[in-house]
């Protein structure tokens, strides 16, 4: 009799401690002291959501939710709290990274295991310090119900996944540089400023952007090839300028170019939506 293995369909919240190793190395009483009180806020805040902690093993804590919204509103309450808790044991408060990822996983005892977990852990560490990163699954349960500020940072390859994973990120501690946080053990990058536009519009606009981007590669492409077939005009038959021949429809392949990714609106978005939209209410009939 082969024993069944138990599944289910759950968001899974991966969370770890930013520079752990050289805190516990600077002082490893507070330190600790600070872990278990920052233990005491996640479980806290996880009853509040009705999730379910399932592991706090060293300084990592995972949990899972049966409800996408609620995790996602917990990974925030937590962070926001994080950010304002008083810090008494050492000199830096402790701030984490948390990760999120809705996924099948598989049931062992109170433990769980799969690729839905492994991805939460791998967006975990994508995470900025004090942030939270969410994959592309999660994002499209929340985009309508939580007008919350996540920033598509791309489709990411993470180790031992098969195929890119879609991330978005939300910097709660973007804005005025906490100096307490400053000396965290991980090199700070320049952080966009946080303009006030919903995330269809900045898929949009970033989806602009690669146009253009991709637009002006084939231009110095199919550039540098009309100037090469230029000079070998030049050198072997100046009399005769053929160059023009090969030229031209490059020119107007790069001139229809231009106007696909200039020109005003975007006519495969516009085509790609309503093409969505008809094959949905197909199905749906």
């Amino acid at each position: 009799m082969t024993q069944t293995i138990e599944r289910k369909l759950t968001t899974i919240l991966c969370a770890d401690m930013c520079g752990y190793s050289r805190l516990m190395e600077q002082d490893e009483e507070g330190t600790l002291k600070a872990l278990k009180n920052a233990r005491a806020l996640f479980e806290e805040e996880i009853n509040n959501f009705s999730g379910r902690v399932i592991n706090m093993a060293g300084d990592a804590i995972i949990a899972d939710f049966s409800s996408v919204v609620k995790a996602v509103d917990c990974a925030v309450a937590i962070q926001n709290r994080m950010k304002n808790a008083p810090n008494e044991t050492t000199h830096k408060a402790p701030v984490f990274r948390i990760g999120l990822n809705l996924g099948d996983v598989i049931i062992e005892g109170n433990d769980i295991f799969g690729d839905g977990v492994n991805i939460a852990a791998r967006l975990e560490s994508l995470a900025p310090i004090g942030g939270v990163t969410i994959s592309g699954t999660v994002y499209e349960h929340i985009k309508s119900k939580r007008p919350i500020g996540f920033e598509y940072t791309g489709a990411q390859n993470v180790k031992n996944i098969d195929g890119a994973v879609d991330v978005y990120a939300l910097d709660i501690l973007r804005g005025p540089k906490n100096s307490s946080n400053e000396d965290m053990d991980h090199e700070a990058t320049a952080q966009p400023e946080n303009l006030d536009i919903s995330s269809e519009e900045e898929t949009r606009i970033r989806k602009q952007v690669k146009r253009e981007a991709g637009f002006y590669r084939r231009a110095l492409s199919m550039g540098s090839v009309i100037f090469f077939l230029f000079l070998i005009n030049i050198f072997t038959s100046s009399g005769y300028l053929w160059f023009f021949w090969p030229a031209l429809p490059m020119t107007f392949v790069i001139a229809m170019d231009a106007l696909r990714v200039f020109g005003k609106g975007h006519h495969s978005d516009d085509w790609e939506e309503k093409r969505y939209r008809h094959l949905k209410s197909k199905k749906g009939r």
